[in-house]
């Protein structure tokens, strides 16, 4: 790949190419496949589970959450506004597709 493809990927996917140009052990990743919960899409080990948090996925893929935390304490959840800014869909589109669980949209 040039140098000017490298830039346009990187300016439109983030830094996603960077993980497909990372050595890893094959014996590693064979060895940690046992542990995969594909439903779950994460690691079960016992009773843990080991799943990247968004702040994590947020410096994976270089994709900024404009500088926000998306932490937020029991009982307090985000605005539809937020969570709009945040996952970059349209308004129409996000009353589209959210789900009331539990009593929390």
């Amino acid at each position: 790949m040039g140098q000017l493809q490298h830039q346009a990927f990187h300016k439109t996917y983030g830094k996603i190419w960077d993980l497909a140009t990372i050595e890893v052990s094959v014996e590693a990743i064979a060895s940690l496949t046992q542990y995969y919960d594909q439903p779950l899409r994460c690691f079960t080990f016992g009773d843990f589970q080991l799943v990247p948090t968004v702040e994590e996925f947020e410096e994976i893929l270089g994709c900024s959450l404009g500088g926000r935390k998306p932490y937020l304490f029991l009982g307090f959840y985000p605005s539809m506004a937020r969570v709009q800014r945040v996952v970059k869909i349209s308004v129409q589109e996000l009353d589209r597709v959210k789900k009331n669980r539990n009593g929390v949209v």
